[in-house]
């Protein structure tokens, strides 16, 4: 008798026990698409990006991408790159954008999350404040050449990317136009480099409280960064290292001034419109990002990444790309346009400072008289 149970027992047991997944000896795989196998045309219409840098970019990540498995058919480093790659630069959604390489949508989730993180911790190497007397002396240059302002070290701006509702804190993403998004602090220079970024901050934060809670604030305001200044729209404080718009101008020097800086400031409306355009996702007309707000500054940051390394080699925008919606945020974004500048000037962080008002005379009478 005692046997009998101890044999049910292991019966019992034996049906609870989970049955590992059985594969069939002539399992079909999908087929699996290399970007080798495509021409440049090709490759510059499906992921934005020139082969070479494709190239690069496995090389770069492939260490941190290369599956640590006994499986004959584990996703190689290189699909997982270009699965990434396709839906930053389209913007489609992760199921199509996985047919379109031969692998399934939960592949192709992990595929972009493991890209986000190899590419995001390499974000020192591509993106950077000029920090060199060499270097800041050359921006300066090519910031003058535009329309003759002086000194100045990069223009500074913010961009609204679309976001699905979070399930926490819902309302701080919402922005003024009652849209959910992230608000993104960008630094360019003159050629549309992205100098510095600030991604973690709800749509309903105002562009000057970004400002003073970043880095690039801190080291201004210390003297760390010296020399020069940025550029900034009225709705940021005007500072001896920002300077901003004369509200109401009333001679000509002041309007030559703020002629001669909106000109110069217009580089950060190109730079925002040559990252969306090259990255759709970004772009509110394919819908909003359906990730979590982290993941999202992920992805912008990586884009911005991407970004610089096209701008450096001279990438072209495709036909499709530079035709598409062409300025579509302006009846989206709060990329500071006028319109939100009287809501954002009685805000306390945005009062011009004494020594901010005395550099702003002294460059309009040196300068522009």
């Amino acid at each position: 008798m005692p046997e009998v149970i101890l044999l049910l027992r292991r019966l019992k047991a034996r049906r609870r026990r989970k049955v590992r997944r059985q594969y069939a000896a002539n399992r079909i795989y999908r087929v699996r698409h290399s970007f080798l196998e495509l021409t440049e045309e090709q490759v510059l219409h499906q992921y934005h990006l020139d082969k070479q840098t494709v190239h690069n970019l496995c090389e770069q990540l492939s260490t941190d991408l290369c599956s640590v498995t006994n499986r004959s058919h584990a996703l190689p480093a290189v699909v997982k790159i270009t699965s990434a790659l396709c839906f930053l630069a389209t913007g489609s959604f992760q199921t199509s954008t996985g047919d379109s390489t031969g692998i399934s949508q939960s592949a192709m989730s992990n595929s972009l999350t493991q890209f986000l993180d190899a590419l995001v911790k390499r974000t020192c190497q591509y993106i950077y404040f000029p920090n060199t007397s060499q270097k800041q002396q050359q921006t300066k240059r090519e910031f003058c050449d535009i329309d003759g302002f002086p000194d100045v070290l990069g223009a500074i701006g913010c961009t609204h990317v679309a976001i699905r509702a979070p399930s926490e804190n819902e309302t701080v993403f919402r922005n003024r136009k009652n849209i959910h998004s992230l608000n993104m602090q960008v630094v360019c220079d003159a050629k549309c480099r992205i100098t510095d970024v600030v991604a973690k901050y709800p749509g309903s934060c105002q562009d000057s409280y970004i400002l003073t809670q970043s880095a690039i604030y801190r080291l201004f305001e210390t003297g760390w960064i010296s020399g020069g200044w940025l550029l900034g729209n009225s709705g940021y404080p005007l500072k001896a290292w920002l300077m901003t718009p004369v509200a109401f101008p009333n001679i000509v020097v002041e309007v030559k001034y703020n002629n001669s800086h909106s000109k110069t400031y217009s580089v950060t409306e190109r730079t925002f419109d040559l990252l969306k355009m090259r990255f759709q996702c970004l772009d509110h007309s394919g819908g909003a990002l359906q990730y979590s707000p982290h993941k999202v500054c992920q992805i912008f940051l990586a884009c911005c990444i991407l970004h610089n390394i096209a701008v450096a080699r001279g990438i072209p925008l495709i036909e499709h790309e530079s035709q598409s919606s062409e300025s579509t945020d302006d009846d989206y974004d709060d990329d500071g346009g006028d319109e939100n500048i009287d809501a954002q000037s009685q805000t306390p962080s945005n009062k011009a400072s004494d020594k901010g008002i005395e550099t702003r005379a002294h460059v309009i009478k040196t300068y522009f008289s």
